[in-house]
């Protein structure tokens, strides 16, 4: 998974005591089931609003693209309160007690509560996900050489709550056909988490006193006088390189300055023009703020020191591409395995949700593998450099999206016809189904290529009502957000054409729709007027001709779903593009950053995940509006452009290493 633990490195003790202590076992249980909690979330979340709430995929991807992006960006505030001002066991406990909230606060139905969750969810992240790294390493000695071993185990732990999650979660969504269950289980594993560490942490703070450390908050940092001299130091001082590799170490925090003045100007820009909006403008100037601190950092480094401090950041763009395409796995991934894939084994229907299992089970099988090859190939001489470890990872990307085009290409071969008289007037279908419809007024046929999915349903039949009735389910969904069982709300429908009929039935349509008077047209809401309630509202008031042949291209397309060999093989790919990104640039970022800038470089270096998640969730705002094998083409030609720059970067980029691999 992207999620990265770290630890420092100094010089050897003498004296190592054998194994390790139970509080890396008790923190290896907090973070499994915090995993475990997370990962069965976000396996849900896009789903749930597409189905819940009735949304298209633009707008689930764009709160998707928030939450996500967030959630790995307050993880450097976090960590700075938790090291000024809380100490570690108080910012743990926080952040567990917080996403608890937040997990069981997704079980109840309304649009401000789901808002509020993700609140939770992200505010508590931040005050965990940073915190419970540092205190595995707060239980060993500087230099003691289990350290690595024990980030491998808490790394382990971190994968096997990926990998349980979707398999628990989703399975219990699809069994019961209600997504409320799987973000029950997802609290479920938040709670268990916290009573491991509730219940253990007297044990985690005595191994942490046993190694001469403390989890108390940092009072004062050393000043750089009283500092051993270290070997950045004298990197300081040697003389950097020259010639093209120079010039780029020289050029860069410039550019990194001039993006912090320009970033925000064109975000200002376009929300006075209305073409981004508030929040998206806040965002930019906020990245744009750390790219301009990191260049002026970058500037007060001298020598050898600023080239390689300049590799991380060089290395940061390409960082991104790649989580960028990568993380599509709980977005557009996932509706495609829900929408679009066969999902059956025989008689057994597997959920979408479970090929979210797939990459953390690879990391299970292959980083020991992985990790053997580096060091045969090191003995031989043979070790990549790490730009070329990275340009392995953006190849291994291509692929990775390339299985994606050929399968979305296979679907969309498949065509299908059903009769229709006359297109509604209101109706234009070649914008409808990301213009995979069509309507041949010779053949009076309405065909659809590929599957036709139920939210692309709801958008044909909402092409198809005139602008009064949209403005009453307007109000309906409004008042809807706030309605339940004990205060249901009544709203006036007096929209539907003469002649037409409302009719509630089935259990998605009167979990939030009680009731149906026609004499006073009023409509008793109890719920969130999602994907069943709504279709139940549009079909009503569309012309029959219309509602009956889409219902019947929809269920007839479901046949042009695909095996998901295709979708299996993208995440292999991408898995071992992973293992040749992830942990090398962690390491990198280990040896090349300078001893004042270590923590700062190694946070802005795990922000490109945050970076990544809100450029992704953005493109994935576009699926529904493109046809899915352009939307997978989009990652094949960002990665192959990523590719073609690093190719050409690689051996200045190893200059400016000055020897470090």
């Amino acid at each position: 998974m992207s999620d990265a633990v770290t630890a420092d490195s100094a010089g050897a003790e003498p004296a190592v005591p054998k194994g390790h202590p139970l509080g890396l076992y008790l923190l290896f249980g907090t973070e499994m089931w915090e995993r475990f909690s997370y990962y069965g979330m976000r396996a849900l979340l896009v789903l749930y609003m597409i189905e819940q709430f009735g949304w298209q995929p633009s707008n689930a991807s764009s709160v998707y693209k928030w939450y996500t992006s967030l959630v790995y960006l307050t993880p450097l505030v976090g960590g700075f309160l938790a090291d000024r001002f809380l100490g570690l066991r108080s910012s743990i406990m926080i952040g567990a007690v917080l996403m608890a909230i937040g997990q069981f606060l997704l079980v109840l139905d309304p649009l401000p509560i789901f808002y509020t969750a993700l609140a939770f969810l992200i505010v508590g992240n931040g005050f965990f996900k940073p915190n419970i790294s540092t205190l595995v390493g707060r239980m060993y000695k500087q230099g003691d050489p289990r350290r690595d071993g024990a980030f491998t185990i808490f790394y382990m732990g971190i994968n096997l709550g990926a990998f349980l999650a979707p398999f628990v979660c989703g399975g219990l969504r699809s069994a019961t056909k209600n997504f409320h269950y799987g973000f029950a289980a997802a609290g479920v594993g938040m709670l268990l988490g916290l009573i491991i560490f509730t219940l253990g942490q007297k044990r985690i703070l005595a191994d942490v006193a046993a190694a001469g450390n403390s989890v108390a908050v940092v009072k004062n940092e050393p000043k750089k006088e009283d500092r051993a001299p270290t070997s950045e130091d004298d990197d300081e001082k040697a003389p950097g390189e020259t010639g093209f590799a120079g010039l780029i170490a020289k050029v860069w925090p410039i550019g990194l300055l001039g993006l912090s003045v320009l970033v925000p100007l064109h975000a200002i820009y376009g929300f006075m023009r209305g073409t981004v909006t508030l929040k998206d403008a806040v965002m930019h100037t906020a990245l744009a703020g750390i790219a301009g601190w990191m260049g002026y950092n970058l500037r007060t480094i001298r020598g050898r020191a600023r080239d390689k401090s300049t590799v991380i950041f060089v290395l940061f763009m390409f960082t991104v591409l790649f989580w960028m395409a990568f993380e599509q796995a709980g977005n557009a991934l996932n509706i495609w395995a829900e929408y679009n894939t066969d999902r059956h084994l025989g008689s057994f229907e597997y959920s979408a949700e479970a090929f979210q299992s797939v990459n953390p089970a690879f990391i299970f099988l292959l980083a020991p593998l992985f990790s053997v090859l580096w060091v045969w190939l090191a003995k031989k001489e043979l070790n990549p450099s790490t730009p070329m470890k990275f340009l392995a990872a953006m190849f291994l990307m291509i692929a990775s999206f390339g299985a994606m085009v050929a399968g979305a290409a296979a679907e969309n071969s498949t065509s299908t016809r059903v009769s229709l008289e006359a297109l509604p007037a209101r109706v234009d279908v070649a914008k409808l189904d990301a213009g995979r419809m069509s309507y041949d007024p010779a053949k009076k046929e309405l065909e659809v290529r590929g599957v036709l999915p139920s939210f692309a349903v709801i958008e044909a039949f909402e092409a198809a009502v005139d602008a009064d009735y949209k403005a009453e389910l307007t109000k309906i969904e409004d008042a809807s957000k706030s309605a339940s069982k004990e205060k249901p709300a009544k709203v006036e429908l007096r929209g539907l054409p003469d002649g037409a009929s409302l009719t509630l039935k089935g259990e998605d349509v009167t979990k939030s729709l009680a009731g149906w008077d026609p004499a006073t047209h009023t409509l008793t809401v109890i719920g969130s007027v999602g994907g069943a309630a709504k279709r139940a509202l549009l079909s009503a008031a569309v012309p029959a001709s219309w509602r009956d042949a889409v219902t019947a291209v929809s269920d007839k397309s479901q046949a042009a779903r695909i095996g998901g060999f295709w979708l299996f093989l993208s995440y292999l790919l991408a898995t071992l593009g992973e293992l040749c990104l992830s942990p090398v640039g962690l390491s990198m970022v280990t040896k090349l950053a300078p001893a004042r800038f270590a923590s700062l470089f190694m946070g802005v270096w795990l922000l490109a995940s945050s970076v990544a998640q809100y450029l992704g969730g953005s493109l994935g705002e576009s699926w529904g509006k493109v046809p899915p094998v352009d939307y997978f083409w989009i990652f094949v030609f960002t990665s192959a452009g990523g590719a073609a720059v690093l190719a050409l970067l690689a051996k200045p980029i190893r200059k400016l290493m000055h020897g470090v691999n």
